[in-house]
């Protein structure tokens, strides 16, 4: 937390480290546009004006210097430009930081010391004048008096207003943390009401405050998901009264179906959480309604979800292996969820048998269940099943991966020198016959990084040199291995690419030439050729000086 006497405990490197490069720039314009700064003992707040007036906190501890603001940038967590005019404006204080944080201490004593010597009745009259000017802290006054008194008709009203779309139809994003705000003090209130033992009241006004949200989620830009996450506290707050005073059975059925069936929002409550409220006969009745909307359309995924839903709510594992199985698809995903399914069930043979029957039925099967497959069998101690298994799966689909897949279970069975040969004269094979149908995919032969990947990069170089579409990024990785040893080599590599690179523009592209000149520069002076480099970097800024951030970059690296 901030601790300040004399200096702030932060740097101007660490408002820099908080923010991002244009944050920083942009928040030195609006140092003029801070007011009301106070500096406490653990916290600086400031407004600044803009667009609107911003309010701003700041704190320093052991994560840095942290942030806080109500502008839209700022309520995405980011520490925007207002924070970062806030801080330069405290250190910029100079000699004069102990006189504002004494000012600032002196107006909260005098505040304090008025309010002591204020009666009972003047208070009551100050606190009072407050809520006719400010109908926010009037509308919070509102609901904690209701709450405390358990009354559910305030309640309820407020919960409208607080919900209940202004009047121009929508929310924009900027002001979408507000109106979450509004939804969570909604779902407090009504949570306070279950606490003041008025439940079975809570519980329809939580049904009307999700009702409510539905209608005005459509209108609202919630982009950034608070205020999706502010209606679920409206769900949970629905459960917490469900609870304590349990509704009937059938007639909460038929509001979660209703709610799960019909709702486009978003607001979809767990049936799981439900399943004791709802007992057979509610889960009867909302299985009935779900299953009558499966039946209409089984291509509804929605209605299929839910069905799937209402199973693990029941614990039924074979309604839920029949849904599945019922869809199943080529690469063998469905097969292996049923697997997951039966495994959790503890009918682990069942598990397996589904598993290796997707691997069969699958015309390219999802990595995952190979990888399932291979765990069930190491586990069982049937490493020669693991091998035969990565060895087809290699086979069918020579990439990298399988071929350290093999190469893991070639070791653990000490048969490696012999699976690799193979392997590897099938990806030699391979880079034989390259045809290069998708270039922007591509993303080089596999041989290459085969032997790179066994460490053997002597041979990984040879295959390169051979392979007609060896990539830019595989010339790359190599000729970093390889430095220290091949210097001329390497120095072919870096300077091919930067060749390439500098036809491209763009920051990104210029921090990737520095970075080639510097590994460039290592390998010239390992040949002892500097004067060739400096002439090369000489032409290359002659070449380029057009690029006003290339050559600012090359200054910055020494270049």
């Amino acid at each position: 937390m901030v601790r300040m006497t004399v200096s702030p405990a932060f740097t101007e490197a660490d408002i820099k480290r908080a923010a991002d490069g244009r944050s920083f720039e942009r928040g030195l314009d609006y140092l003029g546009a801070v007011e009301d700064l106070e500096i406490g003992a653990a916290e600086i707040t400031a407004s600044v004006f803009g667009n609107g007036e911003y309010r701003v906190s700041l704190a320093f501890g052991d994560e840095g210097l942290i942030g806080d603001c109500t502008c839209p940038y700022g309520r995405e967590g980011f520490f925007c430009k207002h924070c970062v005019a806030v801080a330069m404006s405290v250190l910029r204080l100079g000699d004069e930081l102990p006189l504002h944080i004494e000012a600032t201490r002196a107006g909260r004593r005098a505040l304090e010391s008025w309010l002591e010597s204020l009666s009972k009745e003047e208070l009551l009259a100050e606190v009072l004048a407050l809520l006719s000017e400010d109908r926010e802290l009037r509308r919070r006054f509102e609901l904690r008096a209701a709450s405390v008194n358990a009354d559910a008709v305030t309640i309820r009203r407020a919960v409208r207003e607080l919900i209940m779309l202004p009047r121009r139809g929508h929310v924009d994003h900027s002001e979408a943390h507000s109106y979450a705000s509004d939804v969570s003090k909604a779902a407090a209130a009504i949570g306070d009401l279950v606490d003041a033992g008025e439940a079975a009241d809570a519980i329809g006004i939580a049904r009307e405050a999700i009702g409510l949200l539905a209608e005005a989620l459509p209108f609202v830009d919630d982009s950034s998901g608070v205020v999706g996450d502010a209606g679920y506290e409206l769900l949970s707050v629905h459960l917490l009264a469900c609870e304590a005073a349990p509704p009937d059975p059938v007639s909460l059925a038929d509001y979660l179906a209703g709610l799960l069936l019909h709702d486009n929002s978003g607001l979809e409550p767990h049936l799981g959480d439900y399943a004791g409220l709802l007992g057979e006969q509610g889960l009867a009745r909302v299985r009935a309604r779900i299953a009558a909307a499966y039946a209409e359309d089984p291509q509804d995924l929605r209605a299929k979800r839910l069905m799937e839903a209402v199973a693990r709510a029941e614990g039924d594992v074979d309604a839920l292996v029949a849904l599945y199985a019922a869809d199943l698809d080529i690469r063998g995903w469905k097969h292996l969820r049923i697997a997951r399914e039966l495994d959790e069930a503890g009918r682990g043979d069942e598990a397996l048998c589904w598993a290796e029957r997707g691997l069969r039925d699958a015309a390219h099967p999802d990595q995952r269940l190979v990888d399932y497959l291979a765990g069930r069998y190491a586990a069982a101690g049937q490493h020669d099943d693991v091998l035969r298994l990565r060895r087809d799966r290699f086979q069918a689909e020579r990439t990298l991966a399988n071929y350290q897949a093999v190469r893991q279970a070639a070791t653990d069975l000490g048969t490696w020198p012999t699976e690799r040969g193979k392997a590897l004269a099938l990806l030699r094979e391979d880079a034989r016959h390259l045809r290069v149908r998708v270039p922007w995919a591509w993303s080089g032969p596999v041989l290459v990084d085969a032997l790179f990947d066994d460490g053997d990069l002597d041979a990984a170089w040879a295959a390169a040199k051979e392979a007609p579409a060896t990539t830019d990024a595989q010339w790359l990785r190599l000729a970093d291995a390889l430095a220290a040893d091949r210097p001329a080599d390497a120095l072919a590599v870096y300077v091919r690419t930067v060749e390439s690179l500098s036809q491209l523009t763009g920051n990104d592209v210029y921090q990737r030439i520095a970075a080639l000149l510097l590994s460039a520069r290592a390998c010239h002076e390992a040949l002892g050729t500097m004067t060739e480099f400096r002439r090369y970097v000489a032409a290359l800024r002659a070449s380029q000086k057009r690029k006003r951030n290339l050559i600012k970059i090359l200054d910055q690296h020494g270049l």
